[in-house]
């Protein structure tokens, strides 16, 4: 529409212009939001994927894990079940024989596999690294 047709319509043609174009623009905003909802929920799905992906990773991660642990601990020596009776009453009362045998496979697994290890923090990752070695040592000690 042109100025000079703008001009010769009369106050309630222009209010009725008007009235259309509010309702257009309303139209237009709620367009708009449902827009904005459907990207915010495109955003929530890609996120969730990112975390899916990242659970899944870390479940394989822990089933490679305790299938190493398990191989690990059938390479294990069985000790003789008087030197085993010796140690359990020379542990600490607060430590399970399952979890000194869990300790002992993971040390285990740990000296096959120290590239594991970076899944821990750094001060973590070098007392492990510390204690396998003194272990070995004391071992290779007691062999000699």
């Amino acid at each position: 529409m042109t100025d000079k047709e703008l001009r010769k319509l009369s106050r309630l043609e222009l209010l009725e212009l008007l009235l259309e174009a509010t309702e257009e623009n309303e139209k237009l905003k709620e367009i708009n939001g449902k827009l904005k909802e459907e990207n915010e929920t495109a955003g929530n799905i890609k996120n969730l994927s990112a975390a899916t992906c990242r659970v899944e990773n870390a479940l394989k991660y822990a089933n490679e894990l305790i299938s190493t642990l398990k191989n690990t601990s059938d390479e294990l020596e069985p000790t003789s079940s008087k030197a085993s009776v010796e140690k359990e009453k020379n542990a600490p009362k607060y430590i399970s024989h399952t979890d000194r045998d869990i300790y002992c496979r993971m040390l285990c697994f740990f000296a096959k596999n120290e590239d594991k290890l970076k899944i821990f923090p750094d001060d973590i990752e070098y007392d492990i690294k510390t204690r396998i070695r003194n272990i070995l040592e004391r071992g290779r000690q007691n062999n000699t």
